[in-house]
């Protein structure tokens, strides 16, 4: 019986009943890769074996007064006298190694890391042993088992070797470990001996650190331990640069709490606010869902009143009734969820998902979620339906089947506070969404402070340092090439680069450096202020930004710049170096031409700048460069020449990952919406066609037949929108406050989307109607 009446209904309301299940579908759909999203998040680093007892270490307050994410390897030693740690790991030197492999190329991350730090992070180890020690015959480097697989064909690699592309140097493997999971923080990466490296230098800050504490270890005699050994080690250090009383301080957190707390822009992307915002689009996706059934349940109960009360007079019970109502919306919301889970696993296999979400959406990665769904579903159907069973049980028989009760004012009111709440989330959630675009625009369109536009990168890896000042001839002769520079970090990809502290005699100057060639200003359009540009016999010079004239007012053009000894020559107008979310104007810079003082740091480095002319046909000249690029690189790999705009990609990755997931969670909301205001009008418009004819025979237009169902939206558009506005202000600024730099929240946004949303929303009521409004009166009095 239960079946026969769910095909019944959907044999006399076919659209209405695909369309409302299509809207269940889509949400169960929606929700569920969501929390897989939320799941990724929030269990990041707890894969990792023993997480509870591994902390990272941060300073806080010694550069810039901010947090740092890295400490000198003198104190890193020192601090294994812990009682309380069992352990310190600490790497360095981040960078990526090509090794060859029959001709190919495997380029992999590598780090300098010291001989605890893998097991410091229990690793688990395949073969070998993850010891970073020498080997007797080349390097020796501790790899993972993925690598081990792609190299060798088999994770058993201990003691073979691998040879490097475009060197004669050799790495012979110690130890493989089975890969981290993809939400960790260890990088799966080549870990490489670092030897006695800076091991009695306390000016170099270049140690990522990580500790493995004891177990029962009491937190405060514990953290008084290790505080009071960082402080006697800067006091013994470098007491001028960092005096006691200036509040310096280094704190050990626990490794499933880093990801969220963003102290290293390098492994610590999460973001509590996006996170936040993920777990509130999941609740608004189920609710509007919940709303959306609820108000369907509520629009088919006049079709059902006489079948359920014909029933009642042959004697079946109203629980009885009332639990078959129920269970029908749990077969469908049952169905609904299955469709959803088939929807998950197509999505899984195209290609492109993995730009919108981090980590597995499998099922059968993530069967908790299933199952969780598949719960939600069956609490879905029965919320849905319950008010609407007791409402089509709650009439006498003999008044139902004397007449059609469909339109009781109850009724009425209850499917539009649904409707309603409806739009309020939807508007919410397009208001936010209007935000995160112009945040977005705001990103790729404002001012950069140097030719954004005009500029190629690319890291020329694969060409050796000798034939760069050729390949710079070569280049500035093509037509379109303005001008062609060589520097060792490409603008924009990182929020932190090289960072130097240096005493100047009565306190310490913090800044970023930019190492590069004589012409970089030039290429990248950036203005001198004050002072010269760069000359090419320059060597051991420097130029600073504004922000850092202003920051340390000591510093004079023409004089020593602290006891870095470099000579300022020139102060050039400040620029974006570092993504939106640092504050750009206030960030202390120099360029650096390195000469003979300088010599052991390299030179200018890898990476290309090409600034081209005007009205140059872009993607022409890149063609053109790269064809060039082929007589340099030999049967090396041709550098990969990238535009700025193509760049943020890679910086605002987490962002715009986010962006879309939003944008999809905002559609999928505002299209559930839509369905639900089609079907309610459906329904409404089937409910008074008797009304509308006698309307219409007393001289009522279509026009004005169209305006009742109008007006009937037009309230709850205007009184959802009110409450929508000053939610979404929050959630918007909330967001906002990631960014150092943003947009502000543009009033203007807010009329445009109630008119666009408003104009929406009516057009659907209006095409509904029309139908009904247009139908010939004696046909439907005929039928009533």
């Amino acid at each position: 019986m239960r079946m026969k009446s769910l095909l019944y209904l959907f044999r006399r309301y076919p659209l209405a009943s695909v369309l409302n299940l299509s809207g269940l579908v889509l949400a169960f759909a929606g929700a569920y890769l969501l929390l897989t999203q939320i799941r990724f998040i929030d269990s990041y680093n707890r894969g990792i074996q023993g997480y509870e007892h591994i902390r990272r270490i941060y300073p806080h307050g010694l550069f810039n007064n901010d947090w740092s994410a890295t400490l000198p390897r003198p104190f890193l030693e020192r601090l294994k006298d812990c009682q309380q740690i069992e352990s310190v790991g600490f790497m360095s030197g981040w960078m990526y190694i090509e090794f060859d492999k029959e001709g190919s190329t495997i380029k992999v991350p590598a780090y300098y890391a010291n001989r605890d730090m893998l097991l410091t992070v229990n690793a688990t180890c395949v073969d070998g042993e993850l010891v970073c020690q020498p080997a007797g015959n080349g390097k020796g480097v501790v790899i993972p088992a993925s690598l081990s697989e792609k190299y060798f064909g088999t994770v058993m690699a201990t003691g073979k070797q691998m040879k490097a592309r475009n060197s004669d140097e050799i790495f012979t493997v110690t130890g493989v470990y089975q890969d981290f999971p993809a939400n960790s923080s260890m990088s799966n990466a080549v870990y490489i001996d670092m030897g006695k490296q800076n091991i009695d230098d306390p000016s170099n800050w270049n140690y990522t650190a990580f500790i493995r504490i004891r177990p029962d270890v009491d937190e405060q005699t514990f953290e008084a331990n290790y505080q009071q050994m960082f402080k006697a080690y800067l006091q013994n250090t470098s007491p001028n640069l960092f005096p006691e009383s200036a509040g310096n301080y280094i704190v050990a957190m626990p490794l499933c709490e880093t990801y969220l707390n963003g102290h290293d822009p390098n492994t610590d992307r999460g973001n509590k606010t996006m996170l936040f915002i993920q777990k509130f689009a999941v609740l608004l996706l189920l609710l509007v869902l919940l709303i959306n059934f609820a108000n369907f349940t509520m629009a088919q109960a006049p079709t059902r009143l006489r079948s359920v009360n014909t029933r009642k007079v042959m004697g079946e019970s109203n629980g009885r009734l009332r639990l078959r109502l129920v269970g029908e919306s749990i077969v469908v919301s049952l169905v609904a969820w299955g469709l959803a889970m088939g929807m998950v696993y197509l999505i899984g296999r195209w290609g492109e998902i993995d730009n919108y979400i981090l980590g597995s959406i499998q099922l059968q990665e993530n069967g908790w979620i299933v199952l969780a769904m598949g719960g939600i579903s069956m609490l879905v159907g029965v919320l849905a339906s319950i008010y609407s069973a007791y409402y089509i049980t709650s009439f006498q028989p003999a008044l139902v089947l004397k007449g059609n009760l469909g339109l009781s004012p109850q009724g009425k009111s209850l499917r539009q506070l649904l409707v309603g709440l409806q739009l309020v989330l939807s508007f919410t959630l397009v208001l936010f969404i209007s935000t995160i675009y112009c945040q977005n625009n705001y990103i790729r369109s404002s001012d950069y402070g140097y030719q954004k536009d005009a500029l190629l990168f690319g890291d020329l890896n694969d060409i050796p340092s000798s034939q760069k000042e050729a390949l710079r001839s070569e280049l500035e002769k093509m037509h379109g090439v303005e001008s062609v520079s060589y520097a060792r970090v490409q603008l924009g990809l990182s929020d932190n680069w090289m960072e130097w502290g240096r005493w100047n005699g009565e306190y310490q100057h913090n800044y970023s450096v930019f190492p590069a060639d004589w012409k970089i200003l030039r290429t990248l359009g950036i203005d001198i202020v004050e002072g010269r540009d760069f000359k090419e016999s320059d060597s051991d010079v420097c130029i600073v930004n504004e922000a850092l004239m202003r920051k340390y007012p000591d510093v004079e053009v023409d004089k020593i710049l602290d006891e870095s000894e470099l000579p300022v020559v020139g102060v050039c107008k400040n620029f974006r170096a570092f993504s939106t979310r640092i504050d750009n104007s206030t960030k202390p810079i120099i360029f650096v031409i390195y000469g003979e003082k300088y010599a052991n740091w390299g030179g200018s480095g890898r990476n290309i700048y090409i600034r081209m002319a005007p009205n140059t046909n872009k993607m022409e000249l890149r063609k053109r460069i790269n064809q060039l690029l082929v007589s340099f690189t030999g049967d090396g790999v041709i550098p990969e020449l990238k535009f700025q705009d193509e760049c943020l990609e890679q910086i605002y990755h987490e962002e715009l990952r986010f962006m879309k997931q939003m944008q999809a969670s905002t559609l999928l909301t505002f299209l559930i919406t839509l369905i639900g205001v089609f079907c309610l009008t459906m329904f409404e418009t089937e409910y008074r066609r008797k009304e509308i004819a006698i309307r219409k025979v007393m001289g009522s237009s279509v026009g004005e037949v169209l305006m009742l169902f109008i007006l009937r939206y037009t309230g709850p558009l205007l009184f959802s929108f009110i409450l929508a506005t000053p939610l979404s202000y929050y959630l918007s600024e909330q967001w906002l406050q990631n960014f150092a730099e943003h947009t502000p929240i543009y009033g203007w946004v807010f009329p445009l989307v109630f008119v666009l949303v408003s104009a929406i929303v009516l057009i659907i009521v209006v095409v509904q109607s029309w139908r009904v409004a247009t139908t010939n009166p004696i046909e439907s009095l005929k039928t009533e």
